[in-house]
């Protein structure tokens, strides 16, 4: 059966409001198409309240011919989240409209549908950094170890590759998309990001440090002892970073989690010079620090 026609019907039975004691949210589809954007997100919203019961209406409405219909509908299926909506999100990849191929790549990580990770692996190269971005972070996301080994490596090595990319915002993307791999193979570029000449990279590959200090990330990597040295070294110099206060702030909670004694003298230098938030973070690991190394000591 054309998915289409099944779509519609799904949707005459998802949508029948009698029996639920609420209004149908039919209107609310007419609200979805207008051209103000605020009616728009305002149709969005309330049909978010739905949930699942209008997915089936929502992959009926993608077909479309309005490029803001489309795009508020992909949206609206990421946020939802229901697998139902995994097929037809991976059609919207390739949709004539950047815009609502970005928001199907996003959607598509949202879901984490491990059946995205070989459609988005052709879109690795796409001349839209934007879609590069999106699709570089829900590789990550849609990325599963129970998938064809083939797949995960591809992923692995683009999400590797994109690290290095010449746009901000793509090697941003892709810094969240390597925390899904738990930094497996890029504890040293993270490091070396933490050095970006863009103050945003700087803040995510810092976050990172720290996730991978703290080894919260999933499946997080082995960390060697070089490598702690090296990821307590980067972090010493984010504290001076000069862009964002949350850099600093994310380096001194870092250091907190490795515990390394080494960072004592910078921290007390950051706590005499700094601001009040790095006063008081600073002040707050130098004691747990100073009492971790009197403990050791004794």
């Amino acid at each position: 059966m054309n998915r289409w026609i099944l779509a519609v019907l799904l949707s005459g039975v998802a949508l029948a409001s009698e029996g639920c004691g609420r209004p149908s949210p039919e209107p609310l589809f007419t609200q979805l198409r207008s051209t103000d954007p605020d009616e728009r997100l305002k149709a969005a919203n309330a049909l978010l309240l739905y949930d699942s019961e209008v997915v089936p209406r929502l992959i009926e409405e993608y077909g479309s011919g309005f490029i803001r219909v489309r795009f508020e509908v992909v949206k609206l299926l990421g946020r939802i989240r229901d697998p139902q909506a995994v097929p037809v999100l991976i059609e919207a990849l390739g949709d004539k409209s950047s815009n609502v191929a970005q928001a199907a790549a996003w959607s598509l990580g949202q879901l984490r549908a491990p059946a995205a990770l070989g459609p988005l692996l052709t879109y690795t190269h796409d001349g839209s950094k934007g879609m590069r971005g999106q699709v570089f972070r829900s590789l990550g996301t849609c990325h599963s170890f129970a998938v064809a080994p083939v797949l995960s490596d591809s992923a692995h090595q683009e999400i590797l590759r994109a690290l290095k990319d010449e746009d901000e915002e793509v090697r941003m993307k892709a810094m969240l998309g390597i925390h899904e791999f738990g930094y497996l193979g890029a504890v040293d570029e993270v490091i070396r990001m933490s050095r970006d000449a863009s103050a945003k990279v700087r803040h995510v590959a810092v976050q990172g440090l720290g996730h991978i200090a703290a080894g919260s990330a999933p499946e997080a990597a082995a960390i060697t002892p070089r490598l702690r040295a090296s990821i307590v070294e980067a972090l010493i110099a984010a504290l001076d970073e000069t862009g964002y206060q949350s850099i600093r702030t994310k380096a001194v909670k870092a250091l907190e989690s490795i515990g390394d004694p080494a960072a004592l003298p910078h921290l007390r230098r950051l706590h005499e010079s700094g601001s009040a938030e790095d006063r008081r973070e600073a002040l707050r690991v130098i004691e747990k620090l100073t009492a971790l190394a009197e403990a050791t000591a004794g």
